[in-house]
């Protein structure tokens, strides 16, 4: 009888622990509100001992499962920009990001995005080739892991804005704490970026991207008096105007750790766990305005 209930304890411990990860019990959010997916590299894992960040990994086998999903459920994408232009959002609207500017944006995620006629934003960092622009944020130092990864050449970015699939929005100058900054410095690290992509690609930058997701009033106002028309944060949800500005927009981070099953619940529930509740509530404490 006692091993009875062992089990039975397993089968119910496991049971919790399944609910709390994936929140399947969750009410699935409309699909009237657009998804805007956070991805960084499209990329196969390092090997456990060796990456801290394979969850920013996502296999290419796996991103194109995805793609797959999105195609036969008919989503349909749009860049960043295109999308705070519409008047009239359509149902199962989706926006594929991409932060930092890895060249495996190009060599692996750029040609399945033509495979599937997929759309996608990605934020560079200007000053990503000198091998010290990344930093982990949780140590509060460089990320040798991280800044080992090869980037995008301004060659590669000019092949796919050829296509007309990919916008380039920025990500800085330098992927800086923009809170921790002046004003004049965050007025370089946010304008200047824009200045030199439009510059080099000849092009509009007008999406941006915060580094690291940290972000001030005092930054929200810089974008909105620029030429900028929109930012991404890494706040988790869907993208809902009566709650969000145009420079406040949230995301959801699809996770080089989870599965087809976990991809398939954030794209109906629109969020992703537990944290999808706390970020709100944090963005209130510190008095972060729409």
């Amino acid at each position: 009888m006692n091993y009875i209930y062992f089990i039975l304890g397993i089968v119910l411990l496991a049971f919790v622990i399944f609910s709390f990860r994936f929140s399947w019990w969750r009410k699935d959010i409309s699909y009237s509100y657009p998804r805007v997916l956070m991805y960084h590299m499209v990329s196969e894992h390092l090997e456990k001992d060796k990456s801290k960040f394979n969850r920013l990994r996502v296999k290419p086998e796996e991103f194109e499962k995805q793609l797959k999903w999105l195609k036969d459920n008919n989503w349909t994408s749009f860049t960043l920009s295109e999308l705070v232009s519409l008047k009239e959002i359509p149902q199962k609207s989706v926006v594929i990001t991409f932060d930092d500017g890895y060249e495996d944006n190009f060599k692996n995620a750029y040609p399945l995005l033509k495979k599937y006629g997929f759309k996608a934003t990605i934020y560079i960092v200007l000053n990503r080739f000198n091998q010290d622009w990344a930093t982990d944020k949780d140590l509060n130092q460089a990320s040798n892991e991280l800044n080992s990864e090869k980037m995008l050449s301004n060659e590669q970015i000019k092949e796919m804005l050829d296509s007309g699939l990919i916008e380039i929005g920025s990500h800085t100058l330098d992927h800086v704490n923009l809170p921790k900054l002046t004003k004049d410095e965050k007025e370089k690290q946010i304008i200047e970026s824009q200045k030199q992509i439009e510059e080099i690609f000849n092009i509009k930058c007008t999406s941006f991207a915060y580094p690291f997701g940290f972000f001030d009033n005092q930054d929200v106002e810089i974008l909105k008096n620029s030429s900028y028309t929109n930012a991404t944060t890494v706040v988790n949800g869907v993208y809902d105007k009566t709650k969000y500005s145009d420079f406040l927009i949230p995301r959801i981070m699809i996770s080089g750790r989870q599965n087809m099953y976990s991809f398939i619940l954030k794209m109906q529930k629109g969020q992703s766990r537990w944290i999808s509740v706390i970020l709100p509530v944090l963005q209130n404490m510190v008095g972060l305005k729409k």
